[in-house]
């Protein structure tokens, strides 16, 4: 099915839209601001870019709007993506970015390629995040616990977190101030008097409105874990799994019994990974 001028067009392809133009540096700006990371791919072998079905009469407009010129919008009745569950073997998951739409999202590399995305709401909501762009990681945050998470949990995520971090296992850059990082908030968490008074002094903050998030907006959020086994659920789409929510996320273990940690070293094509335990 084709829909084209002579400058432009818009093909629907299977379940996506295949969008053909000419190229203009503040057609490409504003694309790229107008759709998510997650329903935009460049396709280099057509030359052209593979877009979600919603985002039709965008392009309508953008066309017009950029080269003077019509199109016509394709129907895309039916072409939606089936939402569904999954287990992900993911090697490893970053800071997310701000991709130029406004929307921060980490790609996860699964099966040798960066072909899952993790938009930043779903990682917060797993690990239990609740502070606004810009402001200051809390202790909690740190270790990926709730504010009201027992000592059995504040252990338990400490050893998780100290194993994955520790500067022997993980080659991140700033893996040794991270490992510190975590020790810390598990020292302080972990004694009643001291999470007490660092309890207090999060509500005395929270009554304070912050004026970070005002000057930090493109600052990213880094999960604490880089890799692992994920129940997720979301819905593929030009040919990328998008996530929405994550339901479990475990260790990645070997038949020997020992844990996988990943990183990434500056310059290299894939992830780092080194086994433990």
């Amino acid at each position: 099915m084709r829909f084209q001028s002579n400058s432009a067009r818009i093909e629907v392809d299977g379940n996506m839209l295949v969008y053909y133009s000419s190229y203009d540096p503040g057609l490409v700006a504003a694309l790229k601001s107008a759709v998510p990371v997650s329903d935009r791919k460049w396709d280099p072998a057509r030359k052209a870019w593979q877009i979600a079905p919603a985002h039709a009469q965008t392009l309508v407009d953008l066309t017009r709007r950029h080269l003077g010129i019509s199109i016509q919008a394709p129907a895309t009745r039916g072409v939606t993506a089936t939402r569904e569950t999954r287990i992900l073997d993911v090697r490893y998951i970053g800071a997310t970015k701000d991709r130029g739409d406004g929307n921060r999202t980490s790609f996860g590399y699964v099966g040798g390629e960066w072909n899952v995305i993790f938009p930043e709401a779903a990682l917060k909501r797993w690990f239990a995040v609740e502070t606004k762009p810009g402001d200051e990681a809390t202790l909690y945050n740190v270790l990926g616990i709730k504010q009201l998470a027992t000592d059995t949990e504040v252990r338990s995520a400490y050893r998780r977190l100290a194993r994955q971090w520790h500067p022997d296992v993980c080659k991140e850059p700033d893996a040794k101030e991270q490992f510190i990082h975590i020790q810390h908030a598990y020292e302080v968490l972990i004694d009643p008097h001291t999470r007490s008074r660092y309890d207090a002094g999060l509500a005395l903050a929270a009554s304070v409105p912050s004026r970070r998030d005002m000057f930090d907006v493109n600052v990213g959020y880094r999960p604490p874990l880089r890799c692992g086994l994920l129940m997720v659920t979301g819905i593929e789409q030009l040919g990328r799994f998008i996530v929405d929510e994550i339901h479990a996320w475990e260790d990645i273990v070997d038949i020997q019994g020992r844990t996988l940690a990943t990183s990434w070293v500056m310059g290299a094509d894939a992830p780092t990974e080194e086994w433990y335990g």
